[in-house]
């Protein structure tokens, strides 16, 4: 047992002279493409009929697709 720990002491002693010095982190900022960062149109009208109520959704669901999009597209960029 007493081997043991003179030589794992000799060892760390050895292992910390070795080290060039302070270790500096680097953070990597991901591109991300301009035209995945802009928000989605998001339709402001008020429908008044029925066929502008079935427009008003056609274009919220298209908004929604999107962003949804966009959030793919972020998600690729930062595997």
């Amino acid at each position: 047992m007493r081997r043991f720990i003179l030589i794992s002491s000799t060892c760390l002693v050895l292992a910390a002279g070795s080290c060039p010095g302070p270790i500096e982190y680097v953070y990597v900022k991901p591109e991300i493409p301009g035209e995945t960062l802009t928000p989605c149109p998001i339709s402001d009208r008020r429908p008044e009929t029925v066929n502008e109520l079935a427009i008003l959704a056609t274009e919220h669901l298209r908004s929604a697709e999107c962003a949804n999009g966009k959030i793919e597209a972020v998600a690729e960029v930062l595997q």
